[in-house]
Formats: C-alpha cells, sequence, structure tokens
C-alpha cells in the first residue's frame, strides 16, 4: 500500500490540470477524475508501476482505469451506473486513501472499506458519494469484464438471483427518477 501511495503522491504532482476531469459537481467540489485506461493507456499510468503490473493481469480484462480523488467536504450526489458483479461489468474500487467517515450509501447501507482492500457493490441501485472529513479520498476504480475468477473474489450472494437483483435494481432507478422529478419540480416551483 505505501508503494500505490507513493506512486500516487508523485504522479498527483507531476500531472497536468488538462489530465484531470471533474464530475458530479463544480470543479474541487465533486469527483476528479485522473486517466489510467481509457480507450488504451493515458500518461498518467506511467507514473504507477504496480497498477500498470495490476492491469496487465491475463486473468483481470479491465475496460478502463482511473484514479478518483474526492475533496474534503465533496459530494457525488445519488446516481447509478449499470455495473455489478451479476451484469457482464463490474466496478472494482481500491481505496488509496479512506479517511475515516467517508462512506459510499448503496440504497440504505454506508460502506466504507480500509485502504487496500478492493470491493465493490451492486452499483446499478442509486448511490452516493460522501466524505464529511478533512482528508481527500482517493480510490482505484477499474471497470472490468465480469468473469469466473473475477466472481470467485467476492461473496457469492453478491453475483446471485440476477433476475431479481436486475427487478429490484429497475425499481430503485424508477424511484430515483420520480424522487428527483419531483425534487426539481419542487426547486423550480
Amino acid at each position: 500500500m505505501d508503494t500505490l501511495k507513493a506512486e500516487y503522491a508523485a504522479m498527483d504532482m507531476a500531472l497536468p490540470p488538462e489530465e484531470r476531469t471533474h464530475y458530479g459537481a463544480e470543479p474541487g467540489t465533486g469527483w476528479t477524475a485522473i486517466a489510467l485506461l481509457a480507450d488504451g493507456p493515458r500518461p498518467a499510468l506511467n507514473h504507477l508501476p504496480a497498477v500498470r503490473t495490476l492491469l496487465e493481469r491475463p486473468d483481470l480484462l479491465v475496460q478502463s482505469a482511473f484514479v478518483h480523488r474526492q475533496p474534503t467536504g465533496g459530494m457525488l450526489r445519488w446516481h447509478f451506473d449499470n455495473l455489478a458483479l451479476h451484469r457482464n461489468e463490474v466496478r472494482l474500487l481500491i481505496p488509496i486513501q479512506a479517511p475515516e467517515g467517508a462512506v459510499t450509501l448503496i440504497g440504505h447501507e454506508a460502506v466504507a472499506y480500509p485502504e487496500g482492500q478492493c470491493w465493490t457493490g451492486d452499483f446499478c441501485f442509486p448511490h452516493q458519494v460522501e466524505n464529511p472529513t478533512d482528508r481527500d479520498r482517493i480510490v482505484l476504480s477499474l471497470d472490468v469484464t465480469v468473469t469466473d475468477g473475477v466472481r470467485a473474489l467476492f461473496p457469492l450472494p453478491l453475483a446471485a438471483d440476477q433476475v431479481r437483483r436486475d427487478a429490484l435494481a429497475e425499481a430503485a432507478q424508477s424511484l430515483f427518477h420520480v424522487w428527483r422529478n419531483g425534487a426539481l419540480a419542487i426547486a423550480t416551483a
């Protein structure tokens, strides 16, 4: 973990602002994304040999890789992605810097994992990412093709009962849209 932290710090110092994108809020308040692998390797990957080794594993079919930084007090509001172990593609997250108190809300559950521990969730469900702490949250994010080997890394229930999971996620997404559209209607009234 110390190697990855040191490589990240060196990369962060070396990269120009144009190698970072902002989403989820205005620059400085939401996630900053540094592309490592997106339509091929990106320049930032040259600063992270430990990550390059991970991305080159033949048993891991990585579609994209980013380093995300959430600033102190940052929030990535409720949203959903079609990434889960029961789908064709899943998002794997490895916290590089995980301040105590920073959480990801997935539905009604708050989750946080220690630095260096790879984790995933059913991101088909609405989720929100909060960092109310006084330290940046930094995460390596890999979108990978789901294989039996990837599924085996996690508890079986995370990939079980695909039909039920899809139905529940679809219902949650529909309710999210109703809530969001209602909240927008109230805000503009």
